[in-house]
């Protein structure tokens, strides 16, 4: 399998159309066919939670609240991989991530790049939909984050990401899967706006297909098995993080995996009818699968409580 399937083939699928929801925006153009939308792409789970939202008992934000909070997480994220590549504006945060970046293969990389390039597309179609709104609450630069999570000390539970070519790999398929199943907990919140529906469901669609590539990297780069391709995990917690490779982490790195992945052994599709059997699958396995196939949605305060660390100053 290369990385092709997954990930080269979203420009012309998905990134163009960003791009084009994002002049829709700037010219006040709406749609109203949000629900296929997700289904067409694939996004079962997601239509599924904009459907149900009540069933995850989050209070429901206004639709510029979500952008913002959205627009936090994809600075994060393209601030990081600009970091890890040496692009980032803080020259220090470059030289610090210097040792890991000799041990990144050429072709994890190149995925890596690729990734990035899609970060800053999402940074930008959210600034141009806030900007519509009167401008995000906070425009967010690469010094506002501290990617070692210490909140601007630079020596946070994280740092080995700099140095530890395993755990700078646990590190960002952590932020993915953050942003999997923010997306997914916020999709309910922007039911009312289709055109903001679609992009949101197409940006999640995204995310977690960049979770799925860093799962592959993991894999050809020594990762434990139970370290899925297809970017689902099983059971919740920080054993969910598939982390066997990194030797003692930080028991704040340990805590962290286990609010990002927490919850994902719950089955909040247990009461729909997918049967009881299936030929050669035991009823345990078939139970396994189903609550693999649906990442669970994160509330807005989990988000927030999983990513304070990394923002400067602390989140408030």
């Amino acid at each position: 399998m290369n990385n092709t399937p997954i990930l080269e083939t979203i420009d012309p699928e998905i990134m163009g159309r960003l791009a084009s929801r994002r002049e829709a925006i700037k010219q006040g153009a709406s749609m109203s066919t949000a629900l296929a939308t997700a289904l067409a792409i694939g996004s079962v789970p997601i239509a599924l939670a904009g459907l149900t939202k009540d069933v995850f008992g989050q209070a429901p934000l206004t639709i510029k609240q979500v952008l913002d909070f959205a627009f936090l997480l994809e600075n994060l994220e393209a601030e990081f991989y600009k970091a890890v590549l040496g692009e980032s504006a803080v020259a220090a945060y470059n030289t610090a991530f210097i040792p890991v970046r000799a041990l990144i293969p050429a072709k994890a990389r190149a995925s890596i790049t690729l990734i990035r390039t899609h970060e800053v597309a999402h940074v930008a179609f959210l600034r141009a939909a806030l900007d519509t709104m009167g401008g995000p609450a906070r425009v967010w630069a690469a010094s506002d984050f501290d990617f070692t999570g210490g909140n601007g000390s630079g020596t946070g539970p994280f740092a080995r990401a700099t140095t530890d070519l395993q755990f700078l790999l646990v590190a960002t398929q952590a932020f993915e899967d953050t942003g999997v199943r923010a997306y997914k907990g916020q999709a309910g919140n922007l039911i009312s706006n289709d055109t903001l529906l679609e992009a949101a469901l197409r940006i999640h669609s995204v995310e977690a297909r960049h979770a799925a590539q860093i799962r592959k990297i993991r894999r050809e780069n020594g990762a434990p098995d139970t370290v899925r391709y297809s970017g689902t995990v099983r059971g919740g917690g920080a054993g969910a993080a598939g982390a066997g490779n990194v030797t003692a982490p930080p028991a704040e790195v340990v805590t962290a995996l286990g609010l990002i992945y927490a919850g994902e052994d719950t089955n909040n599709v247990s009461t729909l009818n997918f049967g009881t059997t299936l030929p050669g699958v035991s009823a345990g396995d078939l139970a396994f699968a189903i609550g693999e196939a649906f990442d669970e949605p994160l509330t807005r305060e989990q988000v927030v409580a999983i990513v304070e660390p990394f923002v400067i100053p602390a989140i408030t």
